[in-house]
């Protein structure tokens, strides 16, 4: 929820990409996909986010702002009588350069410093304005950055 981890593999390759803010995520990332037939080499560019308690106060608000809210609550797991929100993400390339991302949760919450950035992937445009509105109104935040995508946006670029 707090971490986004996406990758890429190319001829024996796999690049791995995003942010971890779990302390041992981006050496176990590493060490698994290290086990994977057909994995000669691994390229670890995962930003280990640093130590704050307030990033980490405004992780949770904002997690509770989205995740409680009665429009996105589809996504958390239990919501919308479902466990979890499943896409599909098969060989799409958006915002991340091809990389597929990894988790349960759609919508992840990445702060630094104070800012905020909203990665994943939503059902359609109005989700994604909520969950930015949503962000937004936490104060704390110096800035909110959203790039999640559409999901019939994500599938339109796939069958390019």
């Amino acid at each position: 929820m707090f971490d986004f981890l996406a990758f890429k593999y190319d001829r024996g390759t796999a690049v791995l990409m995003g942010y971890a803010y779990a302390p041992n995520l981006k050496q176990d990332a590493e060490h698994a996909v290290k086990r994977v037939p057909g994995v000669d080499t691994v390229e670890n560019h995962i930003e280990q986010l640093p130590p704050s308690q307030q990033d980490d106060d405004l992780r949770w608000k904002i997690y509770y702002a989205i995740y409680t809210d009665p429009f996105l609550s589809k996504y958390a797991p239990g919501g919308a009588f479902l466990w979890g929100h499943r896409h599909r993400f098969g060989g799409f390339y958006g915002l991340w350069d091809g990389m597929e991302p990894a988790g349960d949760y759609p919508i992840h919450v990445i702060v630094k410093g104070g800012r905020v950035d909203l990665m994943g992937v939503v059902d359609d445009a109005g989700d994604r304005t909520i969950a930015e509105m949503k962000a937004r109104q936490v104060p704390g935040s110096f800035d909110v950055k959203n790039d999640l995508i559409v999901e019939r946006e994500a599938d339109r670029k796939a069958s390019r």
